[in-house]
């Protein structure tokens, strides 16, 4: 059964399966970015802030089709124009909210605002027009808009966006790398959601670009054919609103990536006897004072060990041994497990136990670490001895 809502004498089917479904994601995803920013004003994190304002941009992109399958514009004409929706965002929030949420210092700059200057120019060309009588934006549309106005944002939009997620895919990946090669436990800070987003996303607006290349180019589409692309965004939406506020917990973390240190070395670090002679001691320290037990160890906790700076620790460990940080520490602890397995060390204790005295801080980490390096899992290779 239809319901349907009455307003001066119109009725507006604000209820329908289509409207329903849409509806439930707006209401979700600003009760969550709410509470993004209810948190973010009390901690003062600045990724609380790009998300909740991700979110609000994805819940306004929402209010067209909710408006449009509920028969609204059908019946106010003057509504026409209206920026519901605030183009050109986006990618840019997207872009600080994976700045922000990796380096802890990233404050946003006065100059910054430059990358919000399209959707604000956006936003007053259509409230010109929003101000327009109903005949104008008649006739501006079938003049202008469908021929030139429509296809110039769809391109424009379209490279600033996926430029956007471009550089935010990229930034994490280089976050990626850094964690290895800085941290020996990176379970809590890895943030595999934000990588599972960022494809998701990149998915959605592909997926988007094609329905609005075909609206823009080939022929008009309805909001019936454009339903199924708003039901895609608004499952995207529900598990953003989620799994972002209950999993992007700001973490101190300081990655900022420089241009001098991504360029080759033309030179080596250290020379081979140097590096020989540094490659025994850090040997001998991990096996006698085995500060690999300690779970949150780092590069520069190792670093002060030796009385060396990170840059030859991080160097010799990568060039001398031929692992990142993340693997050698790693690889240390699993020796240990399986010393304590082979030697009948621990009969009394479970195998989460042993991995925790050996340094790994969770079960998911110290069973990838054990399959990589021995081939097997625990299980396996403790039923073996």
């Amino acid at each position: 059964m239809v319901n349907l809502l009455f307003i001066e004498g119109l009725d507006l089917d604000l209820f329908n399966p289509r409207s329903l479904i849409v509806f439930i994601a707006i209401l979700q995803g600003a009760i969550f970015a709410a509470l993004l920013l209810r948190r973010y004003f009390k901690l003062k994190k600045s990724p609380d802030f790009w998300l909740a304002a991700l979110l609000l941009l994805l819940c306004s992109s929402l209010i067209t089709p909710f408006l449009g399958f509920a028969n609204v514009y059908d019946r106010n004409q003057w509504l026409t124009y209206f920026p519901f929706s605030v183009v050109y965002a986006s990618g840019v929030c997207i872009w600080f909210y994976v700045l922000t949420l990796t380096d802890a210092t990233r404050e946003f700059r006065r100059k910054d605002w430059l990358f919000f200057l399209p959707s604000i120019v956006y936003l007053i060309s259509r409230f010109a027009l929003f101000a327009q009588s109903v005949e104008f934006k008649g006739w501006f549309d079938e003049n202008y808009y469908r021929l030139i106005v429509n296809p110039f944002v769809f391109v424009t939009e379209f490279f600033w966006n996926l430029a956007f997620l471009y550089f935010s895919i990229v930034h994490y990946r280089k976050y990626r790398v850094w964690l290895d090669e800085n941290f020996s436990d990176t379970e809590k800070i890895k943030f595999d959601w934000l990588r599972n987003f960022l494809y998701v996303f990149t998915f959605v607006f592909i997926l988007g670009t094609i329905f609005d290349f075909t609206d823009s180019f080939l022929f008009r589409l309805s909001y019936i054919q454009y339903f199924y692309l708003e039901a895609i965004l608004a499952l995207t939406t529900y598990y953003l609103a989620i799994a972002g506020y209950l999993r992007s917990q700001p973490i101190e973390l300081n990655f900022a990536p420089k241009i001098e240190e991504e360029k080759e070395i033309k030179r080596p670090l250290l020379a081979d006897r140097e590096l020989e002679k540094f490659k025994t001691k850090i040997q001998d320290l991990m096996e006698t004072e085995k500060p690999f037990l300690n779970p949150q160890l780092s590069l520069g906790d190792l670093s002060k060990n030796l009385g060396v700076n990170t840059t030859v620790l991080s160097y010799t460990i990568n060039k001398g041994f031929e692992k990142n940080f993340n693997d050698f520490v790693n690889e240390f602890r699993i020796a240990e497990v399986k010393k304590k397995l082979q030697t009948n060390q621990s009969e009394n204790q479970s195998l989460l136990e042993i991995a925790l005295d050996c340094g790994f801080n969770s079960k998911a980490t110290f069973n990838r670490a054990f399959k990589k390096f021995t081939g097997v899992s625990p299980k396996e290779f403790q039923e073996s001895n």
